[in-house]
Order: structure tokens, then sequence, then C-alpha cells
């Protein structure tokens, strides 16, 4: 395919993908309730002849068949095909948006402070040139329109009702706006992206007195800020300074009234780490601490662990293949590469647990103004890094 051709191409859905992208972004709703939001992904998608298929109540996924593709060749069993599925996450999250623009969030207290709208555009204008395209694709291709990345983990629930099967996908691709790469840009990461994550809850059982006379109860606050204390060298003192880790303590509770000895307290946090031998060897180190320090105090202390999101690991052969078709696309001066692991998490690693594939990021600044980073209530997007996403995303399919 003639690369100018398909950047025209790209350049006229995102036109189209924009204006979807800003009806997205006055509509953010929380994981698992996207209603609102599905309906408008569903409406573009059938605007451009195309039919989605419900996995989950806000879970979808949209087919596209190649022409060059014989109809028995689309069953699972197909031999020899490089089936394609690309996903976009479509939730909001719980932050007050503070720019005030003609599209600004509607709903209070919730905007898409992750570039969600973004990824969702980025895919129904790649929905847009891929149907247009028909006669050019030799292969199936699955979009994937998931719920809840930022809270349950939907990427997880889309797999088990068989979004990578009927059929066979053999890689998936995702992409993520990145505020500190400027629009135009790509960035990409080789060997693990994301860090995997346990979330946990810390419980402790003291004795309750009155405030004047301590020495009647177990001061159940004391010994949690005891336990956070300790905790910090659970990696610092347990890890080895050259395996990446992050423990944090982010919520505290304990007391009624300032004049009475705490019974009880509850903490709750998150623990991240690159390596499962990491991950086991905290996790003991945090059940030793939170049983022994709450023993020294003379109270019960116990800690839950919750899983949380796994590693996310790019493969490097789908690496190349975007690094090469970036290149030739936008030109290696705008081809990133990202050298350090983040310590967040991100659920598209499930999918790269059940097939190959690779997460890269799609620049989203703005040259000559501050760039506030996602989860920001400040977020603003250069929209201008939809048809660079367009332009990726419909390469990726179109090109072998």
């Amino acid at each position: 395919m003639d690369i100018e051709y398909l950047k025209r191409q790209a350049a006229d859905a995102a036109a189209r993908a924009i204006e979807l992208r800003r009806e997205l972004h006055k509509w953010p709703e929380p994981g698992n309730e996207e209603f609102r939001t599905v309906d408008i992904i569903k409406r573009a998608l059938e605007d451009t002849g195309l039919q989605v298929r419900h996995l989950l109540p806000t879970g979808m996924v949209c087919t596209i068949s190649g022409d060059k593709i014989s109809e028995e060749n689309q069953n699972e069993k197909a031999e020899g095909m490089k089936n394609i599925a690309l996903r976009a996450d479509i939730d909001g999250l719980p932050i007050q948006e503070k720019p005030k623009l003609p599209f600004s969030s509607k709903i209070s207290g919730y905007m898409h402070a992750c570039g969600h709208d973004v990824h969702t555009a980025v895919l129904l204008g790649t929905a847009m040139v891929l149907s247009n395209n028909k006669h050019l694709l030799n292969r199936c291709v699955k979009l994937l329109f998931q719920p809840a990345e930022e809270t349950m983990g939907g990427a997880e629930r889309m797999i088990a009702a068989g979004c990578l099967r009927n059929p066979e996908i053999h890689s998936v691709y995702g992409l993520h706006i990145k505020p500190e790469l400027m629009a135009g840009q790509v960035g990409i990461k080789y060997g693990c992206v994301h860090a995997a994550s346990d979330m946990f809850r810390i419980y402790i059982k003291g004795l309750g007195s009155h405030g004047a006379s301590p020495e009647e109860g177990v001061d159940a606050l004391l010994t949690g800020c005891n336990i956070v204390n300790h905790l910090q060298t659970a990696i610092s003192r347990s890890i080895k300074a050259t395996d990446p880790a992050v423990l944090t303590v982010g919520s505290f509770h304990s007391g009624t009234a300032g004049n009475v000895i705490a019974g009880e307290a509850i903490l709750e946090g998150t623990v991240r780490s690159l390596e499962k031998n990491v991950s086991d060897a905290i996790r003991q180190r945090m059940e030793d601490i939170v049983k022994h320090t709450a023993l020294a105090a003379g109270a019960e202390g116990r800690i839950e662990f919750t899983k949380g999101y796994p590693e996310l690991v790019n493969d490097d052969t789908v690496n190349n293949r975007i690094v090469k078709l970036a290149e030739d696309l936008i030109g290696k001066e705008n081809l990133i590469r990202i050298n350090s692991t983040s310590m967040r998490v991100e659920d598209f690693s499930y999918y790269l647990h059940n097939t190959e594939g690779a997460f890269f990021f799609l620049g989203s600044g703005f040259p000559y103004r501050e760039n506030p980073p996602i989860h920001s209530d400040n977020l603003y997007i250069n929209e201008k890094c939809i048809e660079t996403g367009i332009l990726m995303m419909s390469a990726l399919c179109l090109y072998e």
C-alpha cells in the first residue's frame, strides 16, 4: 500500500474521530457502567457499516474481515493467517475536570483523565480506514472496546468471554497517550513496560480505653503507625537495590475521638514489582512485619493480599514491527525509545499473557506549553495525536 495514500486516509478519518473523541469526553463513566459510551461507539461503527457484538454489558467486539480472505478461513482454525486485535479501554476516572472546554465533562466528579476517550476515538478512526480498504486487507481484525481498565481489570473478563477466539487472534496491539511526548511522536519500550501489582489490607485489633489511661488499652492506631514505618524496610532492607519495587500505604483508618485509645485500625495500600520472586519475597516480609510488630505491642495483626494486574511485557518481534512501521510512517526522529520501566500497572498485560503483542505510547503533548500527566485534573490533550494513532493502528493491520 502506498504510504501517502494511507496518510490521506488517516487524516480523513481523524476529522470524524476528533468529533467522536469530544463527544466521548463529555460523558466519562465509571468502569462497567459505560453505557452511554457504548452507545456512542456502537452508533459510530454502524454508521461505518460495521456491526458490534457484546461480550459483556459494556464490553464489545467488532470484527472486520478482509476481502482477500475466504469465508472458510475466517474461523479459528485458519492456517497461515495472522489475525490481529486492537484494544481500546473506555472507562473514565473519578476526578473533577478543571479545564473549561466546549466539550468538558458533563458528569460531575468524573473526567477522562487517562485518555481513554482518545484511545477509543483512535480505534473508531481505524475502523473507518479499514472499512474503506477491505479490498487491501488479508486478515481478520478484531476491535476490542473494553470496560473497567482503571478498576477491575476488564481485559481479563473480555478474554474469559472469548474476545481472542472465533476467529483466533495471533497478535494484539494497544496504545496509550503519553503527554510527555509530543503529538506526532510514538514511544516504544522493549521488555517489561509496566509492573505487576498486589493490593493489601492490614487489620489490627487492639483494646480501646480512655485517652487518659493508655495503660489500660492496646493502641491499635500507634501499632498501625509502627507497622507503616517498618513496612518501608520490606523493600529497602530485603530486596536488592537493582530490583525495582514500590510499597505504598495509601489509606489508614483508626480511632473515633481525640480522647479515646483506638481499639482497631485498617490500613490499605499497594505493592508493585517486576519479578514474581521479588513479589513473593516482599509479601513474606510484609506478613512477618505485620504479625510481629502487632505482637510486640500486645495487639493482633493480619494482612490480606488481593492479586492485581500482572506485569506487562512486550514481545520483541512484535515491537520490531511497530518500530519499522513508525520509522516509515512518521520518521525515525519521531520514534522515541523508552528505557525505563513504569511502576504503574495496565491491564493490557492480560492480553499479552494469552497471545503475542505489544503496547506502545502515543505522544499527546504540546511543544510550547506545560503538559500535565495522566490522572491529572488539568490533563489537556493535543488532538493531533489521534491522526498519528489511526495511522499506526491502520498500518499494523494493512501491512505485512
